[in-house]
């Protein structure tokens, strides 16, 4: 019997049913663009597949540029119609295409990413994490909005802020990017944390910019804020931590002296992350802390 699992397709857009959607883009039917999506939408989120979704981004933002003479006014437009459409594909769609028209309307725009962002849907959050990271990277001055709404009364949204400050990865900018990130840090939404540390600050800050993650870390080590701690000690249970165990054990050993529960527990799932590629070193570490983890 032949055991082997049948490949999934990453998209399931045919080439003719491609062919209906650039159609459509060139009569600005944007609507039928949302119905064909719509109908290949899959279980996993209720949405089209990443591939598929990305295929009409780009041919959308193909379009206007080759296209339109006022191009944040048409990127403004297109976004805010499809934002409003009652489909998760087309709030997935319309979130990433309305930044590129920020300027033409910032009041419209923040509203619809804002709104997205605290969409019920989690893969259309996603959508707007990376809205927020793309407007704020084309946008600097939104800097004073996105500390302000990393005080929002919806964790949604401030987790999107969290991922505005990937809009700084790239020019390696870590000042202002730890400036969003440091506001969040004491946040005590376990949606709000998982994102932080473990992902964004340790995955994406930490593997690009040690240097900097360090100095950051090691000046919140100092906290006597449980979440604050979490974070830190979580910011190294990734490919981060695997690469620098010898600078995460010092930092560990830094907050251990909180005996702060949730803390410990952080520290203790750290531990068994860095002790898979480390045995030798986290435990002699643990020998001299009194730590057991199993």
């Amino acid at each position: 019997m032949n055991s082997k699992k049948t490949p999934v397709a990453d998209t399931l857009l045919s080439d003719s049913k491609k062919k209906r959607i650039r159609k459509h883009i060139q009569s600005e039917e944007l609507g039928d663009i949302i119905n064909i999506l719509d109908r290949v939408s899959t279980s996993h989120a209720g949405t089209a597949k990443t591939k598929d979704q990305r295929f009409v981004i780009h041919e959308l933002v193909k379009h206007v540029h080759d296209n339109c003479q006022h191009i944040e006014k048409v990127f403004f437009g297109y976004g805010k119609y499809l934002c409003e459409i009652d489909s998760d594909n087309a709030k997935e769609v319309g979130v990433s295409i309305i930044w590129r028209g920020y300027r033409q309307n910032p009041g419209v725009t923040e509203k619809q990413l804002l709104r997205i962002a605290d969409d019920k849907n989690w893969e259309v959050r996603e959508y707007a994490g990376s809205a927020f990271a793309s407007v704020l990277r084309e946008n600097p001055k939104l800097q004073s909005k996105m500390i302000k709404w990393s005080g929002h009364r919806s964790e949604n949204i401030r987790r999107a802020v969290v991922f505005s400050s990937l809009a700084y990865k790239e020019r390696g900018d870590t000042s202002k990017a730890f400036e969003i990130l440091s506001l969040l840090m004491s946040d005590s939404s376990n949606y709000v944390k998982k994102n932080l540390g473990p992902f964004i600050l340790g995955s994406h800050f930490g593997n690009n910019f040690p240097d900097a993650t360090f100095e950051f870390l090691l000046d919140h080590s100092k906290s006597i804020d449980l979440n604050v701690l979490w974070n830190v000690a979580m910011s190294f249970n990734n490919s981060f931590g695997n690469r620098y165990p010898k600078e995460a054990l010092e930092i560990l050993s830094l907050i251990a002296q909180s005996n702060l529960p949730s803390v410990n527990r952080a520290i203790v799932s750290t531990l068994k992350h860095l002790n898979k590629r480390n045995e030798n070193i986290v435990k002699a570490f643990c020998l001299a802390k009194g730590i057991v983890i199993k």
